[in-house]
């Protein structure tokens, strides 16, 4: 078992360095090829579904056409794609996992890929009252977040993604664009009419049946 284990493992990795191949010659072009994201889901090993490919996609499209420091919350092949764009750029790309398991498990992948330029953070989940969000880590940035891809915490946990404008809006720079995802889902349509409450906000719905939207300071 622990032999078939590594050997799959492997064999990822193997995958995941092959994609990653190709999209670096991917930034000098103004969009994603769609084959490229969908090698990605399959060395992933989560293909998904055709919303799950689109979202995937115009992440990368929006990484190759901005400029300045990234963050994401939550993890997976967002954060490898993200990840494998940024390689060779000088910009800050964070990341915050609250799961400590899954937090271990990307590290070892990022690892192994040579993606050592990620600063991924294990933020572990704290209560603010109203709602659970991540814990704050001391960063270290010359500049405010230009991106924001948000697909974290879990819609299970109290309060889902709303922590991120409180908790993170003074590091937000005021031209930042902020990818959510799952807004098909009344929690996150809430999440959206909850920060419109604190802050002029424009958002785009997306994606099949507006399956994740762009969100903008006014």
């Amino acid at each position: 078992m622990i032999r078939f284990k590594q050997q799959r493992l492997a064999l990822k990795i193997w995958l995941l360095s092959l994609v990653g191949s190709r999209l670096k010659a991917a930034t000098d072009r103004p969009a994603i090829d769609r084959f490229d994201i969908f090698l990605l889901a399959i060395a992933w090993g989560n293909i998904g579904y055709a919303a799950g490919i689109s979202y995937l996609r115009h992440v990368g499209d929006r990484v190759v056409n901005s400029k300045g420091p990234i963050l994401e919350c939550g993890s997976g092949a967002t954060t490898l794609l993200i990840a494998m764009l940024t390689q060779n750029q000088k910009r800050d790309f964070v990341v915050f996992e609250h799961n400590l398991a899954w937090y271990r498990h990307l590290q070892l992948i990022l690892k192994r890929l040579g993606l050592n330029h990620v600063k991924l953070i294990h933020a572990p989940l704290i209560d603010y009252g109203d709602f659970r969000w991540y814990t704050p880590p001391a960063l270290d940035l010359k500049h405010p977040f230009e991106l924001v891809v948000c697909d974290g915490p879990p819609g299970s946990i109290p309060g889902g993604r709303y922590g991120l404008l409180p908790i993170m809006g003074k590091q937000l720079s005021t031209t930042c664009l902020i990818l959510l995802d799952d807004t098909h889902r009344k929690a996150e349509q809430h999440i959206i009419t909850s920060w419109r409450q604190q802050r002029c906000l424009r958002f785009n719905r997306m994606g099949y049946l507006g399956s994740y939207s762009e969100v903008e300071f006014c």
